[in-house]
């Protein structure tokens, strides 16, 4: 793979997932774990520093051929459209990714929920009109048939990765368990 391997969605979509399976298929991450795993994420972040400053710097993406790197909706928008890459969207039902952030950050937004559901898709949308208008191949992946029936998804998955792993070991990265705010 000379491509880019990028994994976006919302926060709480099964991007972290997403990542241990990529991890475990063998593909290396740009991971610098300062992100430590905690109650909401237990097996890790998998996040990468300077993604977080991509709209003013994505330089780092320069070095990152043949890698994976966790990059979520909408900032796929600022990647550097001189680069080739190929993009997993991770979905999750919008009620769920409200929930799991209100109880990530222990903080009830039910007030402010509308707001954030039209915040959420118009990251959604900008994301898709970014891969779309720039001939970027993605791969959509819900998170609950992920979690619920992984070997439904990850034959798909390995070929547009383009990884010959295992598929029992694949399905052993998904915890059902940790699919925790339906």
């Amino acid at each position: 793979m000379s491509e880019i391997l990028v994994v976006t969605g919302l926060p709480r979509s099964g991007t972290s997932l997403m990542m241990q399976l990529i991890n475990k298929a063998g593909i290396e991450i740009l991971s610098d774990g300062l992100r430590k795993s905690d109650v909401s994420n237990p097996e890790g972040y998998y996040e990468y520093e300077p993604v977080k400053g991509i709209v003013k710097d994505n330089s780092f993406l320069k070095d990152a051929s043949g890698k994976a790197v966790k990059i979520v909706a909408p900032l796929p928008m600022f990647m550097d459209k001189a680069l080739k890459y190929k993009v997993i969207f991770m979905r999750r039902e919008m009620n769920e990714v409200l929930r799991s952030q209100e109880v990530m950050l222990n903080k009830d937004q039910s007030a402010e929920r509308e707001k954030f559901r039209t915040i959420f898709q118009g990251h959604l949308d900008k994301t898709y009109q970014f891969l779309n208008t720039n001939n970027i191949p993605y791969l959509d992946v819900n998170y609950a048939e992920l979690v619920n029936a992984p070997g439904s998804i990850l034959p798909t998955w390995k070929d547009f990765v383009g990884t010959d792993a295992a598929l029992e070991e694949l399905m052993n990265v998904v915890k059902p368990d940790l699919y925790r705010n339906k």
